[in-house]
């Protein structure tokens, strides 16, 4: 009987603090203590722009008196961790990372990505309830690491199993971090591969090696062109002394033997490829395209069917114009020069020749064409002063 009231004295004492608990919270007399316990408010789902943007003390030092680099930035942070346990503005310092992280170059770096998830407390985030857990727990610091996983997907970066642990340790396995990073781990590792035109990482920042990755990705259509570098200091009264990338075919050298004297070709750019992130300008050799006649015949007509079977074989040879030969142009040969110019051009045709007689025949022209960078911006023109009848405009004098 001993046993059986104490056993009942505790269940009684529990259901009490359960009763007691229930009424406060539906009574909602103390809204503090449960935001306290599941960490969400309405004010705590939405980073504010502020905080996104808020500079940081230890970046800007390390902006103006370091070099830019991937040791300066690991610096930073190094600083940062060992501020102190009771340190704040986590959300914040991962923001201002993330903000610099390109003006450093360490933007499609692994190890920095770590680094900076590596800043976030490990332990405090974890949802230790169901309740808690579908509940968005610590959502700032939850869309701060969700943030911080988009950035790696925007630039390329596919996390390792090291990244991983670091999110579970650090929000757990309920944490709608750890969801975004296999999405990413899943998706990334299928895409990683399938780019026909894989490029180095890092990239390259030569500018030779960029053009020769952007003139291979350009002449990949034929798989017989082959790729020549020539030096315009072996080129007789050569301006510009710099490098030339050509790329060119048989199929190419033929249509310019069998080009007509009397008509011109064109050298036309810069025209820009994409490497990456990189821009590169090529130029482009063309001539017109053939006149060719178009047969007005309907396929689906079957009055009058053409069946060899019942006519002579025809003898003639149809003719298969080659991937050169577009609708809009013949394009002879494409290249890339280290300093875009004219006289770079020039030499580019002079150094065709010796390979291509005939190019010594055919009058060359050259079209230039002006890229609109998208990064200017147009701005209103100063206002001019007024000109006196005794005075001289200087602008219509330059003009």
């Amino acid at each position: 009987m001993l046993i059986r009231r104490i056993s009942t004295m505790k269940f009684s004492s529990s259901l009490r603090l359960v009763t007691k608990n229930t009424r406060v919270s539906r009574s909602f007399k103390q809204p503090s203590a449960v935001i306290r316990f599941i960490h969400t408010s309405i004010n705590n789902f939405s980073v504010n722009v502020e905080e996104k943007e808020k500079k940081i003390a230890l970046f800007d030092a390390a902006n103006i008196k370091s070099k830019k680099e991937k040791s300066t930035f690991l610096a930073v942070l190094h600083a940062y961790i060992k501020e102190g346990e009771r340190k704040t503005g986590h959300v914040q310092f991962v923001y201002a990372a993330l903000r610099y992280m390109k003006e450093f170059g360490v933007a499609d770096d692994l190890e920095v990505y770590k680094a900076v998830l590596d800043t976030l407390p490990k332990g405090r985030f974890v949802a230790k309830t169901w309740f808690q857990a579908d509940m968005f727990h610590y959502p700032r610091e939850q869309q701060c690491a969700i943030d911080l996983l988009q950035q790696m997907e925007d630039n390329g970066v596919m996390p390792d199993p090291e990244t991983e642990l670091m999110v579970i340790n650090i929000f757990g396995q309920h944490g709608l971090p750890l969801r975004k990073l296999r999405r990413m781990a899943y998706w990334q590792g299928k895409f990683k591969n399938l780019n026909p035109w894989p490029y180095p990482r890092p990239l390259p920042t030569d500018n030779f090696q960029l053009a020769m990755l952007a003139i291979k990705k350009v002449s990949s259509v034929d798989v017989q062109t082959t790729i020549t570098v020539f030096d315009t200091e072996e080129v007789k009264d050569s301006i510009d002394k710099t490098w030339i990338i050509s790329a060119s075919s048989p199929d190419q050298e033929r249509l310019i033997s069998k080009h007509p004297p009397n008509q011109p070709a064109y050298v036309e750019g810069p025209f820009r490829i994409w490497v990456w992130k990189v821009s590169v300008d090529y130029f482009l050799l063309h001539t017109d395209p053939k006149e060719r006649i178009v047969e007005d015949i309907d396929i689906d007509d079957v009055s009058n069917l053409d069946i060899n079977l019942w006519k002579r074989s025809k003898r003639a040879l149809a003719l298969h114009r080659s991937i050169h030969e577009q609708d809009e142009q013949t394009i002879l040969g494409i290249c890339a020069t280290g300093t875009s110019t004219k006289d770079s051009l020039l030499s580019w045709i002079r150094c065709l020749q010796p390979r291509n007689p005939a190019l010594e025949k055919i009058p060359i022209l050259f079209k230039f064409t002006s890229i609109v960078n998208d990064n200017e911006k147009v701005e209103p023109a100063p206002e001019r002063k007024k000109v006196s009848d005794g005075d001289t405009d200087e602008s219509k004098l330059g003009s």
